[in-house]
């Protein structure tokens, strides 16, 4: 693939498409370390860099899909560099200052949906480029707890309720504290008061935050793939 030996700006799609790529390996390197070497609330820092890895995929894919089809963006040319979102409101807005992943999502599969045929015609080897349907359902996951990509990226945001569901400690009372038989190790702190009577516990929930990053890494990966199929099918390499 020429576009890996080039500089960002001489790729097809700008540097969007490599810049995720670079993103989705330093993510791939943290879960490689594996559960024992975790540091608590090191699956924040995955998560963000899977959910960029994906907004630039997307985002790499819809200026492909411009350039390739010689599709304007309104009224942008499709060579611009300022490359414009179609929304489901029927408007077009900035895509380098769009965030919201299931936006971004909702165009570029209505892009590739809509335009398979051209797409097909003008590839190289004809790949299938049908869009499986759980990959929407991983989208819904990540861009309902992270709609601005700033959830995993700051401990506090706009919305200060979800913001206490991100930690992986939680405050439990003494009677949920410890773990019945055949359960993982505890892993907890425990507040007495001078008398030594219970005051308070925070209990290391291992599950936070579980489902959304198992969603981020299968679509990381899936749309990783896609990405790759783009450069390949569409823009020869670059």
């Amino acid at each position: 693939m020429l576009y890996t030996l080039a500089p960002l700006e001489r790729h097809s799609d700008d540097g969007f498409g490599a810049v995720g790529e670079a993103f989705k390996a330093a993510a791939d390197k943290l879960v490689e370390a594996g559960e024992s070497q975790r540091m608590f609330w090191s699956e924040l820092p995955i998560i963000f860099l899977l959910r960029h890895a994906i907004e630039l995929f997307l985002k790499s894919g819809i200026i492909i899909v411009h350039r390739r089809l010689r599709l304007a963006y309104g009224t942008e040319g499709y060579k611009t560099k300022k490359p414009m979102l179609f929304t489901s409101a029927g408007t077009w807005k900035p895509l380098l200052k769009t965030h919201d992943i299931q936006a971004i999502y909702w165009y570029w599969n209505k892009l590739l949906t809509e335009n398979v045929e051209r797409i097909t015609a003008v590839s190289l080897h004809k790949s299938d480029m049908t869009i499986p349907p759980e990959l929407a359902g991983w989208i819904v996951v990540i861009g309902a707890v992270d709609p601005n990509s700033d959830y995993f990226r700051y401990p506090i945001t706009k919305n200060e309720q979800t913001d206490k569901e991100k930690s992986s400690f939680k405050e439990v009372a003494l009677d949920v504290l410890l773990p019945s038989a055949g359960q993982e190790k505890l892993k907890a702190m425990i507040i007495e008061d001078q008398d030594g009577n219970f005051v308070r516990a925070y209990k290391y929930d291992s599950s936070t935050n579980r489902e959304t990053e198992d969603a981020a890494r299968k679509a990381a990966d899936m749309l990783s793939n896609f990405h790759i199929m783009l450069r390949c099918e569409l823009m020869d390499g670059w």
